[in-house]
Parts: structure tokens; sequence; C-alpha cells
């Protein structure tokens, strides 16, 4: 690479790291205002409980990018025993206080591990779980396929022979990701859960064709009254990045790690994907005759 090139590189490189760290991190920090977004999300729960009182009745359950709880809580509630991964610790200390507060109300529920790290290097011996799980998009902070890769292999890893990975993703939005960057879509008022604060919740993205990676801006400005016009400075800006995953490149690295595919359905109802559809939802498993895996070379297991 001629040095005029490597200089015009190298800055658009640094811009896209510091936006995947953002995005990976921002949305994340706020855990009532997280909870409180996502409080009208729950189709996917019972679609999990199911799974795991159907598969996981006599073992232990991983689920990766557990957040605060949302579905973590309500599998303990059922009696599951879970190891609870996520990247942000202020998600586990949540998901720990409404532990302690469920534990305290009288209840009797199935013991949480919550556990601090990487879906790509996760702290669990081998063949060690025998129900993993994905939720909410969380596989979509893996920005690469090469990462996906690295995170499918080691799911297989600590599965059991015959164990279960299910997980959800979107599915794709052509469209949508082609809308204008600069226009504010998705406006609403709310009330802040913490500080009562009257605001409008705003958002715009853009879609970066090399990495399929959707840049997502989430606003945050003070309410007023009569038509929204947004501010020249929001009061808050949060980034949100989603690398979209497509069905077929789905596929291909769940069979390259070894997996084999029972479902890919649309939005927990058994749907066929197509345009209508929001997410996609994968079950397979680890196969239980060695002879028919077809993983690769397992990566080192995280000391």
């Amino acid at each position: 690479m001629t040095g005029p090139a490597k200089a015009k590189s190298k800055p658009r490189s640094e811009r896209r790291a510091q936006l995947l760290q953002a995005g990976t991190h921002d949305h994340y920090v706020d855990t009532a205002l997280y909870d409180f977004e996502y409080q009208e999300q729950e189709s996917d729960i019972e679609w999990y409980c199911e799974l795991a009182d159907e598969r996981a009745a006599h073992c232990h359950i991983l689920e990766l990018g557990a957040g605060t709880g949302r579905i973590t809580l309500p599998l303990a509630k059922a009696g599951h025993e879970i190891w609870a991964l996520d990247r942000m610790q202020s998600m586990l200390d949540s998901l720990e206080e409404k532990y302690s507060a469920l534990q305290a109300s009288g209840a009797n529920p199935g013991v949480i591990t919550p556990l601090l790290g990487d879906m790509r290097e996760i702290p669990i011996e081998d063949q060690a779980v025998g129900l993993v799980l994905a939720p909410f998009n969380c596989l979509m902070h893996l920005y690469t396929w090469q990462e996906l890769l690295q995170c499918f292999r080691e799911v297989y890893r600590l599965l059991e022979p015959g164990g279960t990975f299910a997980f959800d993703v979107l599915l794709p939005d052509l469209d949508w990701l082609m809308w204008d960057p600069e226009k504010r879509h998705a406006v609403t008022r709310f009330v802040h859960p913490s500080s009562g604060e009257h605001m409008i919740y705003s958002t715009n993205h853009d879609y970066d064709h090399e990495t399929q990676v959707c840049h997502v801006r989430v606003y945050y400005d003070d309410a007023s009254r009569g038509r929204f016009r947004p501010a020249k400075e929001p009061r808050k800006l949060v980034h949100l990045a989603h690398r979209q995953i497509f069905p077929e490149e789905a596929r291909a690295l769940l069979a390259w790690a070894g997996f084999e595919l029972e479902g890919h359905t649309g939005d927990f109802l058994g749907l066929s994907l197509n345009q209508e559809v929001e997410s996609q939802v994968f079950v397979c498993r680890r196969p239980s005759n060695k002879r028919k895996s077809k993983a690769r070379t397992r990566p080192t297991s995280p000391s």
C-alpha cells in the first residue's frame, strides 16, 4: 500500500473501531433505562423457557449476553441452574440485585451464576452444559464472520454431545437499512424511570456495506411542547452497533463449527423467513455421534 493510501485508510479504520467500541458499550450502561425500553419485549421469554423445560431439565444452562436478567430470571423461577455470561459488569450487577430480591421474596429459584466474560472465550469447561442460549440479538455484537465462528466453536466445545444451542438475531431488513441517515425515526415521548425527567427518544442509523454493520444512533432530547424539532445537540447520544447476520451465512458457519441445524424459523412462531418477519430463530445440536461432527480445530480452553 502506498503512503498516501495508507494515510487515508487509517482514520477510517480508527473511526470504525471507535464506533464499534461505543456501539458495544453505550446502550448497556444505564440499566434502568435499558429495562424500561425493553419491558414489553416478551415474545422470546416464553419460547426460551419452554425450550429449557424440554431440553435442560437435568443439566446446566449457559446464557450468552444475559444482561439484566430479562430471560435469566424466568429460567431461574422455573428451577433451572444458569451460568449468565455478559461482558458488562453494570448489567450483571443489576441481574444480581434482581436475583437477590427474588430470593428474599420467599421464592425458591434455581441457581444463577454470573460470569463476566467474552462470548468468544467462555470460562467454562468442555462439555459442561446441556443447553446454550444466545437471546435478543447478542450475537450481532460479533462484528466479523471470524468472531461469530469463534463463538460457535466455543459453544460447541462446552456443550455435551447431543446438547442444544438456540439463538435469535434480526433478519436483515434491506429497506430499513437504507433509510435516510439524517432523518429521525421512532420519535417517542417518555419519562425517565430513574430521574423522572420528561424526554424524547428518537433514532437514525448508517449501514456500512463493507462490514455489514448497522450503526444506530439513539438520541435523548428534553421534551418540549408541540411538534418535535431535534436540537443541535441532544441531551444524550447513545451508539448501538449491530452486524447484520444473513441466513445463509449463519447456516454455513454453524455447519463449519460442527452443528446440526434443527430449525431456522421466524419470530418465535415457527414462521418461514420472509419480509414480514423481524427475527430469525435458530435451534441446533452438537451431534451425539462424534463421527458425524464436522467441527474444525477447536480453540484452546480459556484459563
